[in-house]
């Protein structure tokens, strides 16, 4: 037998309250007047010594529906039929030219001895691959997963797989070309293998680019602040992002909406019509905690000020604010395959039972309970105890 919840086993512990709720009532006693005491002698007055219990069926009673609330909570589940069963091995593979010919040995070998070959029919979808693995059956299965390491796997916290399982990944050794800034004629701005923002005219010679930049030439940048305090500190913190990266930043001041901008930043409530009229366009808006309704929009609630934010006050600013620009020119796509310690905290173990089995025992014990219950009440009234 396993548990879904094993640890509030440690619930059984409360089994000892009705036990010391029961010699505390034992000792406590009630001292009665009677008249005829003073004609009693002590060697007549019977002696008791040890401890005796009484209603002993009554007190188990109690400690027994403890322990069965407690193992109800945990939920368990009855394995024995499953490990009388075959064990099936299920071979997952990832729909890749670079899968089959690095496991093409593996995989032709399942074949030969009838175990089960399955294609996925996404690529590189973390979802996808969870959707894949819950199709599978449950029931004594073996997985082997053969998957490209791919680093969009961490986009998810965990994936589930069977508690026998192993994992097959290669590492597809054609790198993707770099999203990029063109600054200029000559000069790029992007991320480089240690994964640091850079801006140069001479990237290395392995780096390679995508045919087209994410955007070339100036950023046009509109800020319309009602604060002028906060106008001038967001003002100061794209200056100096502009001097450390080699943007070139045209900021208009002007609260006239009619010129086109890459990026407006303001403390003015925004439409929804108007973010999604303008989707290239890049939206930083303070002193509102709306969450964002579109990935162009970014809102927090702080107002951009020394005095107001610990983040303006740390010099954190221009930081922030080219994070929000890398993200939303798409320039910090990972390039890196993920560890082995990555993917074995990835690949989460668990043990999936069917409904029907689960339900059945909980039945069962949700029954014994409220027949033991019934009978602890009745013994209860009856001794008054």
């Amino acid at each position: 037998m396993t548990f879904i919840e094993p640890f509030l086993l440690w619930g059984a512990l409360a089994v000892a309250i009705p036990i010391i709720i029961h010699f505390w009532h034992r000792k406590r006693g009630k001292p009665l007047p009677w008249a005829a005491t003073q004609w009693l002698t002590e060697k007549n007055q019977p002696q008791s010594r040890g401890l005796r219990l009484d209603n002993i069926l009554l007190l188990l009673l109690r400690c027994l529906l403890l322990v069965l609330l407690t193992v109800l909570l945990a939920q368990p589940v009855l394995n024995w039929l499953d490990k009388a069963k075959p064990t099936r091995r299920i071979h997952l593979v990832q729909p890749s030219a670079v899968i089959t010919d690095n496991y093409r040995f593996e995989l032709d070998e399942a074949r030969k001895k009838g175990e089960q070959v399955v294609l996925m029919n996404k690529a590189g979808n973390p979802l996808a691959l969870q959707t894949a693995i819950d199709r599978l059956p449950v029931d004594n299965t073996e997985l082997h997963l053969y998957i490209i390491n791919d680093p969009a796997l961490a986009d998810v916290p965990a994936i589930t797989v069977p508690p026998r399982f192993k994992l097959h990944t290669v590492v597809d050794s054609a790198r993707k070309p770099r999203p990029y800034l063109a600054l200029n004629e000559t000069r790029r701005l992007y991320i480089d293998q240690s994964g640091k923002l850079v801006s140069t005219t001479s990237p290395g010679p392995t780096t390679q680019f995508r045919p087209n930049p994410a955007h070339s030439g100036p950023i046009h940048v509109r800020l319309d602040y009602r604060s002028r305090a906060e106008q001038q500190t967001v003002r100061a913190a794209l200056e100096a992002l502009s001097g450390v990266y080699d943007l070139t930043l045209v900021i208009d001041e002007k609260v006239s909406t009619n010129t086109a901008c890459d990026w407006v930043l303001t403390d003015r409530p925004l439409l929804t019509p108007e973010l999604v009229r303008s989707p290239k366009t890049l939206y930083t808006v303070s002193g509102n905690s709306r969450t964002p309704i579109t990935d162009n929009a970014v809102f927090t609630a702080e107002t951009l000020t020394p005095q107001t934010s610990e983040r303006v006050a740390n010099g954190q600013l221009p930081e922030w604010l080219g994070e929000q620009l890398v993200r939303h020119y798409g320039l910090a796509e990972r390039q890196f395959p993920l560890s082995q310690r990555a993917l074995n905290a990835l690949f989460v173990p668990t043990r999936k039972t069917t409904e029907t089995q689960q339900a059945g025992l909980q039945n069962a014990l949700t029954l014994l309970f409220v027949v033991l219950l019934v009978i602890e009440r009745w013994l209860s009234l009856t001794k008054n105890a």
